[in-house]
């Protein structure tokens, strides 16, 4: 399957990549040298789920590169005009982070960071830069993600009703 690629950069991506960066944290356009580790993260956010499946591991990574083909394409081809952003904290890719800021209220098409980078406060930082950069955020986030959902309310998002699915759309601003 040919992928589409990802959207350039506008003119305003590097002023909002050092908006949100951190101390530890950079920001930087995606690019297709990023689809592997991209790839990658994906599967992690899948590793859950998939334990339950019983499948074998070939099952599993097959599973996994396909549903990251489509989540890519539905992303890119949904959300032209996004900041597809890939976060680095020092050499290291630790996770994506996709802002569309096309409208009024900033839409987070998605944010992953791996496994062993969880719960140090990156993905608080980011969504905390982009509330004091935006009027207002949204977020669509799935209802079994129970941890994400409360870290969420703590940053001062409510829920704004049913995304479609099993999904929630929540506002900050």
């Amino acid at each position: 399957m040919n992928l589409p690629v990802f959207p350039v950069p506008d003119r305003y991506s590097d002023a909002l990549v050092a908006s949100l960066s951190s101390g530890h944290v950079s920001l930087h356009a995606c690019s297709e040298s990023d689809m592997p580790f991209l790839r990658c993260l994906y599967r992690q956010t899948r590793d859950d789920e998939l334990g339950f499946t019983g499948w074998p591991e070939a099952t599993k990574a097959a599973f996994a590169n396909s549903q990251f083909d489509l989540q890519h394409t539905h992303f890119v081809s949904h959300f032209p005009r996004a900041h597809f952003l890939r976060l680095r904290c020092g050499d290291r890719d630790i996770g994506r982070y996709y802002l569309d800021i096309t409208d009024d209220a900033w839409h987070v098409v998605d944010i992953a960071i791996l496994t062993a980078m969880r719960g140090q406060g990156v993905g608080s930082a980011l969504l905390r830069a982009t509330r004091e950069l935006a009027p207002a955020v949204t977020l669509t986030v799935a209802t079994t993600n129970l941890a994400a959902m409360r870290l969420y309310a703590t940053l001062g998002f409510v829920d704004d009703g049913e995304a479609g699915g099993m999904h929630r759309r929540m506002r900050a601003g």
